[in-house]
């Protein structure tokens, strides 16, 4: 091999190219670096040589995207090793330069000031504040702007007739009304753990109105939605089924927004404007009988922050009743947060839903490309080293292969992998030494001669060959063939030098299998000693994989080294979405993706498909950009003959209910903003959804008929997602809610105190980060009370460092350019979301 291509192979994908590489070795990847993070004592991480140039690429990149990490390979050929370091303080700034650096400039300002000269009152404004204000935080914000109109409680009239009261009277919420009324009416919180489709949203406010009705008891209810597109379609829902015009008794309120009356005694509104309307004081609830906190599951920040202002006011406000919501509710946190509140379960109305996950839809459509032709090769090549593996251990064991072929069914693929690229690398070697290592080691392990070691342990040290050489024929490593054979000394030996004790053969062994097998006491407390001892970097959760077949684990593991899972496979969607055009019945298609990206990427790629005949399919985008009378069309039922096809983001994950849904393509991902307290850095990646989300997503498939849900994701994958999506509190920068906290907080509470009331606190680190950099900006003094400043960036529904800068515009009379940058600064990219109004 020459240099040139020796240097190509030791480099592995270059920068433009994607790495791909197994998804139980990317896992084992993330619980490791993740750790290492979070542990402060320890400042390196090193891996295994036996990590491929793949798999040490990927470890390159990731620590790039985390940004207080640098990771640096050392060695060559099978030495070669990956290290991850921390870095001391993230990225240095270089101090800005004094605005008096130089004469001319002081001279100029000292003739300003001699000829305007400063103040009394100015300097007082200048002098840093050296004892707390008496008065400070005793005005509320008084303004009306954002929030809720102020209607005071009433007797609901009369409901009208409408042609949805059949339908409404089939829900399972309907005909537990009697018990879900009479939870409401004596306790002031309530629990209410519903299935997707059982009706919760819309009849739990109805069942309220009814009863006070009944009861002519006037009565106020708010509702809260985490998403404006859901507040309004719901509103028009109840509406609907009352048999009125919406903003009559029934309306909504979202900012810019509303249709209400003064006889309108349930409003729908966001999260936000009720928190908005809190700000000036918890009077407000004074008129005010229910709260209704729909999908509290999400666990948006501005959702926790509401639980922990009602659960403050509820002692104020004997007359208030709150009523949590959601379909994958984590009943036991909410309920020990409001004191062991008694829980509703309403069973859900739910039809059949089957689910396929990955190695099953790659199974069904037969996908396949010429990069997971490659990797199926590499899997015979390791099929090869099982039997022989299998024939060595066979003759010196004495017992049937059957025996062999046991183990041989818990293969993994990381191992495959990694034996394969190892292969690779064994290219860089020259023929003679790779002749001669095999040969040692099959002569080591067929006499058992000691001895012959010594000649290992010299082309070791000697001829650049890796500690962890693995046998061609068999896929062991020296350190396998001495556990064997017992011999200790070789053993201790080849630690010494950093043998990585956790490699496994093709039938899934390792040295301390071998250790076991062979009945070698000593070697085998040696190998648990050396391993307890190690802070291993793997962790194996190739078990998982057992959970398939053999078959479709090798398909899975050629799809895995072939493309990154870090990214939506649009063609595999797109061969997806093609079967299920041909081959399965009628009814929409509803897709699952991160962002406006993928959305617009899948659109051009269905539009341009010619698999796809004109005429036959019509594609909606659901997304939170659009207005919700563009969104109002992916409601309506297509024409005849023609499938619907939704795109979608997890904004249609809950609340909304598309009828003619029948299948849903799960991408598995999700687009979140992530803050690291390590860094100070906010990203917006895609992250890996929860297990409560694939629930909800496979129960869109199934709220009006049976229907087929597709995981793009493994059942291995599947096992380590979280149970729940982390809180959004606790991943976010918290400036913003921190100055909510100064309007909402008794006086006498700190900020740091009042946020730990959450259902989950946030950590202390990155409570003080968001004080800090409100203090840097001056939206709170030393004290941490609110400045005149904080006032009035508090009114602004953006981020107080931007809002700091508008502002400063309107001052220096630069509002309409600033205005621009805030707004692309604050939102998104205005020039990728007008596509959504021209394709």
């Amino acid at each position: 091999m020459s240099k040139k291509d020796r240097a190509k192979l030791e480099r592995g994908p270059k920068l433009h190219e994607p790495v791909c590489i197994g998804e139980s070795v990317k896992i084992g990847i993330h619980l490791a670096i993740e750790r290492f993070r979070l542990d402060s004592s320890q400042t390196e991480l090193p891996f295994p040589t036996s990590l491929s140039t793949t798999e040490r690429a990927y470890i390159h990149r990731y620590c790039n995207q985390l940004g207080n990490l640098k990771a640096s390979s050392r060695g060559s050929g099978q030495n070669r090793c990956i290290t991850v370091r921390k870095t001391a303080g993230g990225k240095t700034f270089k101090t800005l330069p004094s605005y008096f650096s130089f004469v001319h400039s002081a001279t100029q300002v000292n003739a300003v000031l001699s000829k305007y000269p400063v103040t009394a009152k100015e300097k007082q404004d200048l002098t840093p504040l050296v004892v707390k204000s008496a008065n400070t935080n005793e005005s509320r914000d008084k303004s009306n702007f954002g929030r809720l109109t102020t209607v005071v409680p009433q007797v609901p009239l009369k409901r009208g007739n409408s042609e949805l009261n059949k339908f409404r009277e089939s829900l399972p919420v309907y005909q537990m009304g009697i018990a879900i009324v009479e939870g409401i009416n004596t306790n002031k919180v309530v629990l209410i753990a519903g299935e997707t489709g059982s009706g919760k949203t819309t009849q739990v406010p109805q069942l309220i109105i009814d009863d006070c009705y009944d009861r002519k008891e006037p009565c106020r209810i708010l509702c809260t939605q985490p998403r404006r597109i859901a507040a309004v379609s719901i509103a028009e829902r109840v509406a609907a089924e009352r048999g009125e015009r919406i903003g009559h008794v029934v309306g909504y309120q979202i900012r810019l927004e509303s249709k209400i009356s003064p006889k309108t005694v349930l409003t729908f509104c966001t999260t936000g404007v009720l928190l908005r309307t809190l700000m000036g004081g918890d009077a407000c609830l004074s008129n005010v009988t229910h709260v209704i906190v729909d999908e509290v599951h999400e666990r948006d920040r501005f959702t926790d922050f509401l639980l922990l202002c009602l659960k403050e006011a509820l002692p104020h406000h004997q007359n208030l009743r709150v009523i949590l919501m959601s379909a994958t509710l984590n009943m036991t946190l909410f309920s020990e947060y409001f004191d062991g509140c008694p829980v509703v379960c309403v069973p859900g109305n739910l039809y059949h839903v089957d689910e396929l996950f990955l190695e099953d839809i790659l199974k069904w459509t037969a996908y396949k490309n010429k990069d997971m032709d490659n990797a199926m090769l590499k899997t015979q090549k390791s099929k090869g080293q099982v039997e022989c593996l299998s024939e060595w251990c066979s003759k010196q064991l004495n017992i049937a292969e059957s025996a062999i072929g046991s183990g041989t069914e818990e293969d993994s693929d990381v191992t495959t992998s990694d034996n394969a690229e190892l292969g690779e690398e064994k290219e860089e070697l020259e023929p003679w030494v790779i002749e001669e290592m095999d040969r040692r080691l099959k002569e080591v392990w067929l006499t058992g001669s000691e001895e012959s070691f010594h000649q290992i342990l010299y082309l070791i040290s000697s001829e650049n060959v890796s500690v962890d050489y693995v046998q061609s024929e068999t896929s062991t490593t020296p350190l396998m063939i001495a556990a064997a054979r017992g011999f200790i000394n070789v053993v201790e030996h080849l630690l010494s030098l950093g043998a990585d004790a956790s490699i496994r053969t093709s039938n899934n062994w390792t040295a301390l299998d071998f250790a076991k097998k062979f009945n070698k006491i000593d070697i085998l407390e040696l190998l648990e000693a050396h391993l307890s001892s190690l802070e291993s970097g793997h962790v194996e959760v190739g078990e998982d994989l057992q959970l398939v077949s053999e078959e479709d684990r090798e398909l899975l593991s050629a799809y895995q080294q072939s493309f990154d899972d870090e990214k939506v496979d649009i063609s595999l969607v797109t061969c997806l979405i093609n079967h299920i055009q041909t081959m399965e019945r009628e009814g929409a298609i509803l897709v699952f993706l991160p962002g406006y990206d993928d959305i617009m990427n899948l659109k051009a790629a269905i539009t341009d498909d010619r698999r796809f005949p004109q005429g036959k399919l019509v594609i909606y985008t659901l997304h939170s950009s659009l207005q919700y009378s563009d969104q109002k069309r992916v409601f309506k039922p297509p024409p005849q003959g023609i499938r619907k096809i939704i795109l979608s983001t997890n904004i249609a994950e809950t609340s909304i209910t598309i009828n003619d849904v029948v299948f849903v393509i799960d991408c598995g991902k999700v687009k979140e903003k992530t803050y690291d307290a390590l860094t100070s850095l906010t990203m917006l990646k895609s992250n890996w959804i929860s297990k409560a989300s694939a629930l909800q997503r496979k129960g869109r498939a199934g709220r009006c008929q049976s229907g087929k849900c597709y995981h793009l994701f493994s059942r291995s994958r599947y096992m380590h997602l979280q149970d729940y999506q982390t809180p959004e509190i606790l991943r976010l920068p918290l400036q913003e809610l921190c100055l909510h906290t100064k309007l909402l907080a008794p006086v006498s509470q700190s900020i740091e105190t009042f946020l730990s009331k959450c259902p989950q606190a946030p950590p202390q680190l990155i409570i003080r980060n968001a004080i800090h950099n409100l203090k840097q900006i001056d939206a709170l003094d030393p004290f941490e009370d609110m400045t005149e400043l904080g006032q009035h960036l508090s009114d602004l529904p953006i981020e107080p460092r931007l809002g700091k800068i508008i502002l400063y515009s309107v001052v220096l009379k630069c509002l309409d350019p600033v205005l621009t940058i805030v707004s692309t600064l604050s939102y998104k990219d205005p020039c990728m979301y007008i596509l959504f109004y021209l394709v």
